[in-house]
C-alpha cells in the first residue's frame, strides 16, 4: 500500500515540477520577444547574404570596431569577426537570443575578438565605435539619432538593414534587386 502511494505521490510530484518548468519556459520567451519589442525591436535573424551586405556596405577593415545594437544571437558580430577580422561588439537585452549568441561565439572560438554583452544599448556609450549595425523599429531609429550625433566620433559609419535613421542624410543605400530589403549607410 505505501509502494502505491508513493509512486502516485511520485507521478504527480514530477507532473506538477514539469508543469512548472514548461510555464517558466514559456514566461521566458514571453518576456524575451515583449522586452526587445518594446525598447527597440523584436528579435528577427538576418540572413547571412543581408548581414555580408551591410558590413561590405560600411566598408568594415580587420581591426575596426563593430557595435550590433540589438545584437539578437550575434550573427554580424560573429561574421564582422571570422570574416572581416573586426573586433565586433554586440549589445542584447533578451535572454534567449543573448544565451544563444554567447554559446556560439564560444563554439566558434571568437571570444577574443567578439563580445555580446546583456545590456540595454541606450544605456552604452558608443564612442570607441568605428562601425555601428543596427535593424531597429523606426521609433528606435528616432531614438539613436541623437545618441549618434552626442557619442560617435568623426567618420564612424552607420549601418542599418530596412529603416532609414530620420533627419539623417544616407550616404549609400543599397537596394541591387527590388524583393531585396534597402540598407542605409550613414556617416557621422
Amino acid at each position: 500500500n505505501w509502494r502505491i502511494l508513493f509512486q502516485k505521490v511520485n507521478l504527480h510530484t514530477m507532473s506538477y515540477f514539469i508543469s512548472i518548468i514548461i510555464l517558466a519556459f514559456i514566461f521566458l520567451v514571453l518576456v524575451t520577444f515583449a522586452l526587445g519589442g518594446i525598447l527597440a525591436a523584436p528579435w528577427v535573424p538576418l540572413w547571412k547574404k543581408d548581414i555580408r551586405r551591410m558590413l561590405k556596405l560600411a566598408e568594415v577593415k580587420p581591426g575596426e570596431t563593430v557595435y550590433d545594437l540589438g545584437a539578437g544571437d550575434g550573427r554580424i558580430i560573429i561574421m564582422a569577426g571570422q570574416e572581416f577580422g573586426a573586433r565586433a561588439i554586440g549589445y542584447e537585452i533578451a535572454i534567449l537570443p543573448y544565451l544563444a549568441g554567447h554559446a556560439k561565439i564560444l563554439l566558434k572560438g571568437l571570444s577574443k575578438s567578439v563580445k555580446l554583452k546583456y545590456r540595454n544599448f541606450f544605456a552604452v556609450n558608443l564612442g570607441s565605435a568605428d562601425v555601428v549595425c543596427v535593424f531597429l523599429t523606426p521609433e528606435a531609429m528616432k531614438k539613436l539619432g541623437p545618441k549618434f550625433k552626442n557619442e560617435l566620433k568623426t567618420g564612424c559609419r552607420i549601418v542599418s538593414y530596412a529603416f532609414s535613421l530620420p533627419d539623417w542624410p544616407a550616404e549609400k543605400i543599397d537596394k541591387p534587386e527590388t524583393k531585396m530589403t534597402s540598407i542605409y549607410l550613414y556617416r557621422r
